[in-house]
């Protein structure tokens, strides 16, 4: 087989993969975030399938027929940002942001292949570069706070943490590189390693993509129900009660409202005792904020704030320093494996209770297992 007929053979293996993937994201009931990438996928296949009508041409120095195929590539970038957007913070797209991102791009791209002329496709290079350095800034500046949010709703992150997103954007970064090499050398083997390089980037894309749950969208853009405190006008906004009681301006005799709020969070803490020591809520894998709210009679946002300030930790800190204690029990107690130890201590996965165990003993669970069982002979 030689190399157009292999460049061929690639070309359609490619086509048929983002086919696929384009079906299983666009058909399934998923999020936004899908199905832009269901949306993506169609529109790669459509690129693959019209470079192939250019591709008799691309070697034979046709600069314009490449220039014009390019031009019609780039207008996809949009869509990359629009995607880490959704993943990163959900909700914020709308129609009218989405339009305005990707204007510029179909109004150049029309424009040189109108006119033929330089500038705009030139400047739509320019333009997409902007784009992918300011989108990788900014996603790497919004992961961090994406984490800090879903640590306050949720007590697990298998499955909805986006870790997996800086390693893909060091994958994308390698497969820009094949793409640049194979447009300032082109030639059917420079083509091949970048359309091989892609394919299999794109595999590993779908994969994360596929097992990505998309977390509630007022989780992350902070939309919520208002804060109500133990005593309305008693604390003001994020205030602790301790600081308040403390104070050696307020007097409490002269405000029994204070003393109201004293005990208002009181019950709290008893309640919050009593679901996590006798009824074991931790257990619960799935176990989130809005949920124990619930359950204790409270608001989610009010839960929250007692958790960072009194507690100070979060909801996901708070949730599995209980799941430890459990597991440092039944360690020390039976013969399970950490599996079964990790699972019936409320985690969804064993590497998740190894990070948080560690953490938490600065031993792993079989050292500690060892360690209480040779303290005991």
């Amino acid at each position: 087989m030689n190399d157009t007929n292999l460049e061929y053979l690639v070309y359609g293996m490619c086509i048929m993969f983002h086919l696929m993937m384009g079906w299983v994201f666009i058909c399934r009931k998923q999020g936004l975030a899908k199905k832009l990438i269901g949306l993506l996928m169609l529109l790669v296949a459509v690129q693959y399938a019209k470079d192939l009508v250019f591709l008799p041409r691309f070697y034979d120095d046709a600069l314009l027929m490449e220039r014009i195929a390019s031009s019609i590539d780039i207008v996809t970038v949009p869509l990359y940002v629009l995607i880490l957007i959704e993943f990163c913070r959900p909700g914020w797209l709308s129609k009218l942001n989405a339009i305005l991102l990707e204007a510029p791009f179909l109004l150049l791209s029309l424009l040189y292949m109108l006119l033929h002329v330089d500038i705009f496709f030139k400047a739509m290079v320019v333009l997409a570069i902007i784009y992918g350095v300011g989108c990788a800034l900014w996603t790497l500046r919004e992961l961090p706070r994406y984490h800090r949010r879903l640590k306050e709703e949720y007590s697990y992150d298998e499955d909805i943490n986006l870790h997996w997103l800086r390693g893909v954007m060091v994958l994308f970064f390698a497969i820009l590189m094949f793409w640049a090499l194979s447009n300032v050398c082109p030639s059917p083997f420079t083509d091949i390693l970048y359309m091989t390089s892609s394919l299999v980037g794109w595999a590993v894309v779908c994969y994360f993509i596929n097992k990505q749950e998309m977390v509630l969208r007022d989780v992350i853009t902070g939309c919520d129900e208002p804060c109500v405190l133990p005593v309305e006008g008693a604390l003001a906004q994020g205030e602790d009660i301790s600081t308040v009681i403390n104070n050696e301006d307020t007097d409490i005799a002269a405000d029994p409202s204070l003393l109201a709020g004293v005990e208002s969070m009181s019950q709290l803490e008893l309640r919050l005792q009593k679901c996590f020591e006798e009824d074991k809520v931790y257990l619960d894998p799935k176990l989130r904020l809005s949920e124990l709210a619930v359950r204790l009679g409270t608001n989610r946002t009010y839960l929250s704030q007692y958790f960072n300030q009194s507690c100070a930790q979060s909801f996901y800190g708070y949730v599995n320093d209980y799941r430890v204690r459990h597991s440092m029990q039944l360690l020390r107690d039976t013969d399970y494996t950490l599996d079964v130890v990790a699972s019936m201590s409320g985690f969804n996965s064993i590497s998740t209770f190894r990070r948080a165990f560690s953490q938490a003993n600065g031993c792993s669970p079989l050292q500690y297992r060892a360690d209480s069982r040779n303290e005991g002979i």
